[in-house]
């Protein structure tokens, strides 16, 4: 049992160890914003989609690709949204705050936490969840766009859903993926200098990432609208996971894939449902609130749900 507890620890925390490095060489003013807009940069046009590629481009997407389970990640998250959105009705008393509240609560940090995860369980991220990601990322930007437009008036004549559209169309994650399909079904491969170049960037993407995590984070921001952001972290580290885990086990998924639904689901929110939110008229506080607080308490959740899987030799 403690050895499990053990494994558990040596998985999350480190990623979170990472974070809180960002967070203090931010606070010490050794790195600064014009760092965190550069490396947010590099991460999200350079390393990241290298790393997304790499991972398609050197499996076989025949093997890999997965209808049943594909189906099952994007009618989970769908049906997440609704059973989120119906319990706003109940928990959020402010309809202003709605938007905000199930934007945060369902939308997870899956490439630079999940990613993270994945790597210090099984050693990679593996081509399956690669071609998630193509599939997942413009799903939470159509949901996003249409809780946003739904649950404020002053979207729903700014054409929003042709923006989300085109965001997608010129996501540098869905290239890299398309690119990394085509590549494993012609069999192609780059010469041994690009290769050895993209590794470099692939191992750079996901601690690069976790340091601008926390060079981000704000204390202060823990503070606004606590009692939404602790109904929020309740339902987006637990209750959600918890019942996505279960579904996919109901429905025969081997331990591989539901590790990685744990992890679709589990990971903290994304601090892109903060910056959406804030450019679509949302109460961009109240997301704010939701990404510090999932992200703070993750770090207990995270070990918590890898020892359970561990015990049950999930993982």
């Amino acid at each position: 049992m403690l050895d499990n507890f053990v494994f558990s620890l040596s998985v999350a925390l480190p990623i979170f160890l990472i974070m809180l490095s960002g967070f203090i060489l931010k606070r010490q003013k050794i790195i600064e914003d014009k760092f965190v807009d550069a490396a947010n940069f590099i991460i999200f046009y350079i390393a990241l989609p290298l790393k997304l590629y790499n991972s398609v481009s050197r499996s076989s997407v025949a093997d890999s690709f997965d209808l049943k389970f594909i189906v099952f990640a994007s009618a989970s998250t769908i049906i997440s949204v609704i059973l989120i959105y119906t319990a706003s009705k109940f928990l959020i008393k402010d309809s202003n705050k709605v938007g905000a509240f199930v934007h945060g609560t369902f939308r997870g940090n899956f490439i630079y936490v999940g990613f993270s995860l994945l790597e210090n369980v099984t050693g990679a991220v593996g081509a399956k969840a690669s071609l998630i990601v193509a599939f997942v990322v413009p799903l939470y930007n159509i949901l996003a766009v249409l809780i946003l437009v739904l649950t404020n008036s002053k979207n729903r004549s700014n054409n929003q859903l042709k923006n989300a559209a085109g965001s997608i169309a010129t996501n540098p994650f869905i290239i890299a993926i398309m690119l990394g399909i085509i590549s494993s079904l012609i069999n192609f491969e780059m010469p041994l200098l690009l290769q050895n170049t993209t590794n470099y960037f692939d191992v750079l993407a996901t601690p690069l990432a976790l340091l601008t995590i926390g060079a981000t984070f704000e204390i202060d921001k823990l503070f606004i609208d606590i009692v939404p952001s602790i109904y929020a972290t309740l339902f987006k580290l637990i209750l959600i996971p918890a019942a996505a885990v279960s579904a996919a086990l109901y429905f025969g998924f081997n331990n591989s894939e539901v590790f990685l639904i744990y992890i679709l689901f589990g990971v903290p929110s994304a601090v892109a449902s903060y910056i959406i939110t804030a450019n679509m008229n949302g109460d961009e506080n109240l997301a704010a609130s939701i990404v510090m607080m999932t992200t703070l308490f993750s770090v207990f959740s995270i070990t918590m749900f890898i020892f359970i899987f561990k015990v049950l030799s999930i993982v």
